[in-house]
């Protein structure tokens, strides 16, 4: 009977491990898709352009002799 119980607690943390896994990916997926297509432009759309306009002014401020 013991040895039993001492199964099923194992088995129980291997199926935790699993779910936490799933739960992990699903929370991911949701964040992933909610930066691509989120309304007219995406977020990752703006930071790559904010990027860009950094980038611009920085090379511009080092080419000012």
């Amino acid at each position: 009977m013991r040895r039993r119980a001492l199964e099923t607690g194992r088995s129980r943390g291997r199926a935790q491990r699993g779910q936490a896994a799933v739960e992990y990916l699903v929370v991911t997926a949701v964040i992933v898709s909610a930066l691509v297509a989120s309304g007219d432009q995406s977020i990752v759309s703006r930071l790559c352009a904010a990027f860009k306009s950094l980038y611009r002014a920085y090379s511009f401020a080092l080419s000012l002799p």
